[in-house]
């Protein structure tokens, strides 16, 4: 076990990265899709609040698994609207309250693998699943229900699937399945131990290294801030990063054990202490705890991850424990160092910043596995982030890239297209988060650390207004060198015909290394998206990079149907009803069609969801459609509210 750093203290010792001294290209991030409240083809799309990225599969859409409603959620790598592919509720009983993590990987085969966890008649009796989807998504199949609370890590090497849960004595598990067996059986690869001074081990995200390793962080639970009894000097252990072969787990080692004065490593669940002469007992599993911890290699070699607050809740100055407010939420985990304002104008309980250790907004550090050393690279502030979580990606243009759940610009409040900005006030804005990157060869080439996008949703106190969505829950580095992530919540607002508004609940988004890269595009739009009985509407379209394009879709007559040219317009006025008018061209870049499709709606229906254009192709949401996608037929959607500005 390596030495633990001493004497780091905050602001004088801490080893930060240099600034940016190089000019290099800045990536541009671009919201795909805002999840929530759909409908396609009259279904309803509920899939929400994801915790952890989408991926990129082999035919080319990326695929996630969403907590709210839990499902399997599917669309394509630009602006389009999503469609649920597989219903995890209905297939396992899988619910927002079963435990937060749904993991999500792809075989050679083009299965898919996953994990989630069943709801259960307590805490003590909850189960794990592990199971497997067709290459679309679809046909969710149960493998095994022998888990624990799976935490959503999943590697796949050499056809056996690695993954980590809680175990059977709530200590964290290495497990493994066989992929080839005819049927997989659980097998432990590796059972982490009780930690020290009797703290719970809680397993965080794993890597699969270049020498064939294993890599992963685990946590020690010390306990809710400010209870009796949660340790909190500096020396205080909160986690470890470790090593071993799957295949020898004899190897497992240790590399380094982090303490209170470096931070901490995020955990969830149940917690116990002692106050009052009884047992109190506390359990959170909500949205801004359920985000951990990821380890990457760098292009150095190193392996880098982050620290953050730990627990998203801390006792409160209430002298009555079992009181409503004896337990409150920690504000630094949604973004505000400031005071916490209790409900029903109650006072308040305690003094910010309500938290013990001296890293209030997290950091980045590095390890050298072959020499041994640790150092913390860099200190968030707040303003440059704060709570770094999520997975990390070591990128083709050299950089690591990363995201915080907090920190950045202060944002909020609903503003609606063509609605006058009207700025919110402080107390009524958060700070969602940043997207960040460093340069691992740092020390030698200059470069450091940068913000690469602060996330706004609403308005910003300049009133600017985007929905990016709030709090981002890491990347994934696609095959084709995007990187893409997601956000728990927030996005794009919508109003129906009766005046209701609906808030998001999350967003999908890329983040393209390279802003110029060219890219097939599609656009079908038809202006005014509603119109009464017997008005003209107009229908455009528009292509780059794609030709041989085919028009399906709209009313009987209207002259839309057919071969198209590139690009062009039309006056449509269909009879009462809601018409999807789409146009299918091949891709001169890459090969295969893209796509897009817009929507008119005649008559005064609520059409019950957003004033969106619909992403469909050849028959809507039918299996022929899905075939098509599995062969690279991506047809995309564009909002129309966008189209309007």
């Amino acid at each position: 076990m390596l030495r633990v750093l001493s004497g780091l203290l905050l602001g004088s010792l801490l080893l930060q990265i240099p600034p940016l001294q190089a000019q290099t290209v800045m990536p541009e991030m671009t919201v795909l899709r805002a999840l929530g409240m759909e409908s396609l083809d009259g279904v309803e799309q509920k899939a929400g609040h994801p915790l952890m990225p989408p991926i990129l599969a082999n035919n080319g859409r990326l695929y996630g698994a969403a907590y709210n409603n839990p499902s399997i959620y599917s669309l394509p790598t630009y602006p389009a609207q999503y469609v649920d592919v597989a219903d995890l509720k209905e297939a396992f009983n899988v619910w927002p309250d079963s435990g937060p993590q749904m993991g999500l990987v792809q075989d050679e085969t083009n299965y898919f693998y996953g994990v989630a966890t069943p709801r259960a008649d307590s805490e003590e009796s909850a189960q794990g699943i592990l199971f497997r989807l067709e290459f679309d998504g679809t046909h969710p199949e149960l493998i095994s229900e022998d888990l624990v609370r799976p935490n959503g890590a999943l590697i796949i090497k050499d056809r056996i699937l690695y993954g980590l849960d809680e175990g059977p004595e709530g200590n964290g598990r290495l497990f493994a399945f066989d992929l080839d067996a005819a049927t997989p059986q659980l097998e432990t690869v590796y059972a982490f131990s009780v930690g020290p001074q009797g703290m719970r081990q809680f397993p965080n995200g794993m890597m699969l290294g270049v020498d064939g390793w294993l890599y992963g962080i685990t946590a020690y639970v010390r306990g809710i801030i400010g209870a009796p009894g949660t340790p909190s000097e500096l020396a205080t252990p909160t986690g470890t990063v470790y090593r071993l072969d799957p295949m020898a787990p004899e190897t497992f080692e240790i590399l380094h054990v982090f303490t209170l004065e470096e931070g901490e490593v995020p955990w969830y669940g149940c917690t116990e202490w002692q106050e009052a002469g009884a047992t109190q007992r506390n359990c959170d599993y909500d949205l801004d705890v359920a985000t951990l911890a990821w380890p990457v290699e760098g292009a150095d070699g190193s392996v880098y991850g982050a620290l953050s607050v730990a627990f998203c809740q801390a006792r409160s100055s209430s002298s009555t424990p079992t009181s409503w407010d004896a337990v409150i939420a920690l504000p630094l985990c949604t973004g505000i160092d400031g005071e916490y304002t209790p409900p029903f104008g109650h006072p308040h309980q305690g003094q910010p910043p309500y938290y013990d250790g001296p890293n209030w907004y997290g950091a980045l550090w590095r390890l050298d596995v072959g020499q041994g050393d640790f150092s913390v690279i860099h200190s968030f502030s707040g303003n440059d982030g704060g709570q770094p979580r999520g997975p990390m990606v070591q990128a083709s243009d050299g950089f690591i890239y990363g995201t915080t759940q907090a920190g950045g610009v202060w944002s909020g409040g609903t503003i609606l297209p063509g609605e006058p900005v009207e700025i919110p006030a402080r107390e009524s804005m958060n700070r969602f988060g940043v997207l960040f990157r460093f340069d691992p060869q740092s020390n030698e080439t200059g470069k450091g650390f940068e913000v690469v996008h602060r996330f706004i949703d609403g308005s910003d106190e300049q009133g600017n207004v985007r929905y990016d969505g709030r709090r981002p829950v890491g990347l994934h580095l696609g095959s084709d060198g995007g990187l893409y992530g997601a956000t728990t919540g927030g996005g794009e607002p919508y109003k129906t015909s009766f005046g209701d508004i609906y808030t998001r609940k999350g967003t999908i988004f890329r983040l393209s290394l390279d802003p110029e890269e060219a890219r097939s595009r599609v656009t079908v739009t038809i202006t005014p998206g509603e119109i009464e009985e017997g008005d003209t509407a107009l229908l455009q379209w528009s292509t780059v990079e794609a030709s041989n394009c085919t028009a399906s879709g709209g009313s009987d007559g209207d002259g839309w149907t057919g071969a198209r040219e590139d690009s062009g317009y039309l006056q449509v006025s269909p009879e009462p009803g809601t018409y999807y008018y789409t146009l299918t061209c091949e891709n001169t870049l890459t090969g295969g069609q893209v796509g897009d499709v817009a929507s008119l709606g005649v008559g005064a229906q609520d059409r019950t969801t957003d004033e969106q254009t619909r992403e469909y192709g050849n028959g809507g949401g039918s299996p022929s459609w899905w075939l098509l996608a599995g062969m690279g037929v991506l047809l995309a959607a564009r909002s129309k509210w966008s189209a309007r500005r």
